[in-house]
């Protein structure tokens, strides 16, 4: 119990200092790192099968039209790899 509480209290501060040098927030560095890990997994092949079940399982409605969907994926787009060249400055990625 107390390595795990160690272990958050050092990803805690990894995320902090991180968060800090970037100028960004916390949650963005986390939000940042859990679709760079989408991303990859999106270039693993994946058979047929295993994409619907993930695709129906996922199956969610929007409330959102077409265009304000992707004013919404532009800007987080522009997030993404405005994060993404800070980190790579500080040689983090």
């Amino acid at each position: 119990m107390a390595v795990k509480a160690v272990d958050r209290r050092v990803f805690e501060s990894v995320i902090d200092g991180l968060a800090k040098a970037t100028k960004e927030k916390p949650d963005d560095i986390i939000w940042f790192f859990q679709v760079k890990t989408l991303m990859n997994k999106m270039d693993e092949p994946m058979s047929d099968e295993k994409a619907w079940e993930i695709i129906l399982k996922d199956k969610k409605t929007t409330n959102l039209n077409t265009m304000e969907l992707l004013k919404l994926a532009r800007r987080e787009l522009k997030k993404f790899h405005r994060i993404e060249r800070k980190l790579e400055k500080l040689g983090v990625i």
